[in-house]
């Protein structure tokens, strides 16, 4: 086994960064399998069937702010990590105050949600997990890495008024937090300092686990059952492993299989996540 460079796929405007999904499935650029589809390279690594990966990374660049959306219980799970952004860019991240199914029913049929929605002015580096119930739209001008467990089940409630989405307005209310916000987002992730740099914990969730990790120097990595995926948001550094060596740039996208050992060394923000 080795370390897997993977060919990143757009799909209705979107970067997936590393997904198993049929639509958007990643493609290996490296070695044995290269050419392959990431689920059949795991299927040869296995030696048995593969259900596909239990997440999903991809990166979007906003040009207008997206609609307003909700996963309800059993839905997705997401976080959102702010690669850059336009100056005055913004997200909506829950709710300003609490409100009343009977209000926010109202304000999401006449279109007016947006009066009782916390509007956050985004920082790059800024990270904000969205479990279920809490409502979040990315803005306009944003470029963000997104992690998402690998379900589909969300419901948009609000396109702002302008009526160019299917909305799902009922269900979305129904299963929506009406409180006011009160997850940390933000420059938040306790930070340990190491001789190679900082980790920067941004998520730690029943699906996945999720650093930022800058570093200036040499670190291994090395998981004995989990999968890894390392994405490289700015910076160049080289990998090197038991069979060989490659050169990553800033957008590169790898897998790291169980039971890999792989040494990055350079200078590089990564998103180092553990699934």
């Amino acid at each position: 086994m080795y370390p897997m460079l993977l060919e990143s796929h757009k799909w209705e405007g979107e970067d997936f960064l590393l997904s198993s999904r049929d639509e958007s499935e990643s493609a290996v650029k490296n070695g044995d399998f290269r050419g392959l589809g990431i689920n059949e390279a795991l299927r040869h690594i296995s030696g048995q069937s593969f259900d596909g990966l239990p997440i999903y990374i991809k990166k979007i660049n906003t040009m207008s702010r997206l609609p307003v959306t909700v996963y309800p219980e059993g839905g997705k799970t997401t976080l959102v990590y702010i690669t850059d952004c336009t100056d005055g860019a913004e997200m909506v991240y829950g709710l300003s105050r609490e409100v009343s199914r009977e209000e926010l029913l109202r304000r999401a049929v006449s279109g007016s949600l947006s009066a009782v929605c916390n509007f956050v002015c985004v920082q790059k580096g800024d990270v904000f997990f969205i479990p279920a119930g809490v409502v979040f739209a990315v803005g306009s001008g944003v470029s963000a890495i997104e992690i998402s467990t690998n379900n589909d089940l969300e419901y948009i409630v609000s396109d702002y008024g302008e009526r160019q989405k299917k909305l799902d307005i009922n269900r979305a209310v129904e299963v929506m937090s009406n409180k006011k916000i009160d997850l940390s987002y933000g420059t938040v992730g306790d930070i340990t300092l190491y001789p190679f740099g900082t980790v920067r914990d941004i998520c730690s969730c029943e699906a996945f686990c999720a650093e930022e990790i800058n570093m200036d120097g040499n670190v291994g990595f090395y998981e004995e059952e989990k999968t890894a995926s390392v994405i490289l948001v700015s910076g160049e550094i080289d990998l090197s492993y038991s069979t060989g060596t490659m050169h990553l740039r800033a957008s590169d996208s790898l897998l790291l299989p169980p039971g890999i050992k792989a040494r990055l060394s350079g200078r590089a923000t990564i998103i180092y996540t553990v699934f």
